[in-house]
């Protein structure tokens, strides 16, 4: 069986960079691992990191390296998942042994020797009011739609907004977006976005998010 390494990513530099450190832990390991699917999503933010997620199928690869703003959240809201995941961002000698461990695991898998009991199914993340709040605050509903909708006052609505957010570990705007975005991903979160439910000005709805936040918007539209 070929052992040649073959891993995908569009930053060549950043995939070369990671191919090396890989062929360098096979080589001292011996394990073969040419059958495997490997992506680098790494970029320069999060936004555009996570672009490059969502044109991934995740469950079609075997390990995906990522920046640590994402591995941590696969850590924290889907430690099942978490296998996949290679952090990119710990020191060399760190990413080496956590590569190094993490295709040891996969190899006794692969030969049947993996008698690790499952994880336990987690409860879902978010109750049912909290997801139809998001899945309204995503469809670019303001607080205010969203109030005179759900028969609550504005601040109740900017509460459960922050409560959502401290949930997930977000203090902005920007990261609360992406984080949901990517718990989609990650199926603990189901977005459907739909029409606002009042007539609003689409212009006035979208000038709550400026910048990466918008573009989230319009790529997720």
């Amino acid at each position: 069986m070929s052992n040649q390494i073959h891993i995908d990513g569009e930053n060549y530099f950043i995939t070369l960079a990671i191919k090396n450190v890989v062929e360098d832990v096979v080589r001292k390991s011996q394990l073969n691992i040419g059958h495997l699917r490997m992506v680098v999503v790494v970029d320069a933010t999060p936004f555009l990191e996570l672009q490059r997620f969502q044109k991934l199928d995740l469950a079609a690869w075997d390990l995906i390296f990522c920046s640590g703003y994402f591995y941590n959240i696969v850590s924290e809201f889907s430690p099942e998942k978490l296998n996949k995941f290679i952090c990119v961002d710990n020191n060399i000698t760190e990413l080496r042994n956590d590569l190094a461990v993490q295709l040891k695991d996969m190899h006794r898998e692969t030969i049947g020797l993996n008698l690790a009991d499952e994880l336990s199914p987690q409860k879902p993340l978010f109750t049912p009011c909290e997801l139809a709040f998001i899945n309204d605050y995503f469809s670019c509903m303001r607080a205010k739609q969203i109030a005179r909708v759900t028969g609550n006052n504005v601040k109740s609505v900017s509460n459960k907004k922050r409560n959502i957010m401290n949930k997930i570990h977000c203090t902005k705007n920007s990261d609360f977006y992406i984080t949901l975005y990517f718990l989609n991903m990650l199926h603990k979160v189901e977005l459907e976005l739909h029409e606002p439910k009042t007539k609003v000005r689409t212009t006035v709805a979208w000038q709550r998010v400026s910048g990466q936040e918008a573009a989230a918007f319009q790529y997720a539209h």
